[in-house]
């Protein structure tokens, strides 16, 4: 295995992506639905380049902390286990995506100031979270959004990379 920062964040991403595929293969199509993107291999590579971006335990949790509340979680706070409406969930993708962007440009700022911030908020904010939850190009706008917190988070390993 490549023993950079890119390698670990593209192993991440990569080994989330078969693991997100291979659940969703054998999935009934009305669960499908629910799982539109995932933000596994994201995280978990979020978590790497705060760690080695030398942010302390508390400023970790704190990147992720936003998490806690979004539509799902209060959902279940509220009504427990009811099902969710579908505005529901996509919005819960909406919202964890905004928190990985914050995250992301906050990582990219640790890393590499102002002029790595930058480059990773140009390319967040090229494809931003869908507005509404029932629009029909919903998906496809999540999905490019997800795509992009990935490109994000592999600059600011290349970054990592190279100081």
């Amino acid at each position: 295995m490549d023993g950079t920062h890119r390698g670990r964040v593209e192993a991440l991403l990569s080994d989330a992506a078969a693991e997100h595929a291979s659940l969703i293969s054998r999935l009934p199509p009305e669960l499908r639905a629910s799982l539109p993107v995932d933000a596994q291999g994201l995280t978990q590579a979020i978590d790497h380049l705060a760690g080695a971006a030398g942010l302390s335990d508390s400023e970790r949790r704190a990147l992720i902390r936003p998490h806690a509340i979004n539509p799902a979680v209060l959902h279940a706070r509220v009504f427990g286990s009811a099902p969710l409406a579908r505005e529901t969930v996509i919005g819960s993708f909406v919202e964890a995506a905004r928190v990985r962007a914050d995250a992301l440009a906050a990582l990219a700022d640790a890393v590499g100031g102002e002029p790595l911030g930058r480059e990773v908020r140009s390319v967040l904010v090229a494809h931003p979270p869908p507005i509404r939850a029932d629009g029909e190009d919903v998906l496809r706008t999540l999905r490019a959004t997800y795509a992009a917190h990935e490109r994000a988070a592999v600059i600011i390993a290349v970054s990592l990379d190279g100081t």
